[in-house]
């Protein structure tokens, strides 16, 4: 057997792209549709407007310094609310 140059036996061939475009699937050779479309899940949407409540509420902070400085804080219902609380989770 003999070989002559790179291209083997027979030589390299022209490709004729053409006759491989027309022996291709119709579907293969039109362009694909234009726009892109996106989903965004619930997960994602619960995300963003996780993202929105800022991190900490100033107006309840404000609200709480204030009754623990008057003293108005510390009432007998929350004390107790407290207490069954902790004795729950003893």
């Amino acid at each position: 057997m003999e070989v002559h140059g790179p291209g083997g036996l027979s030589g390299p061939q022209r490709i004729d792209l053409e006759r491989i475009q027309a022996q291709r699937p119709a579907e293969l050779n039109t362009p694909p549709a234009v726009g892109d479309r996106a989903e965004i899940s619930e997960v994602a949407r619960l995300l963003n407007k996780l993202s929105e409540v800022p991190d900490v509420r100033a107006d309840l902070v404000a609200r709480l310094k204030e009754l623990i400085e008057s003293g108005r804080y510390e009432t007998p219902e929350r004390i107790a609310k407290a207490v069954d609380k902790i004795m729950e989770e003893l």
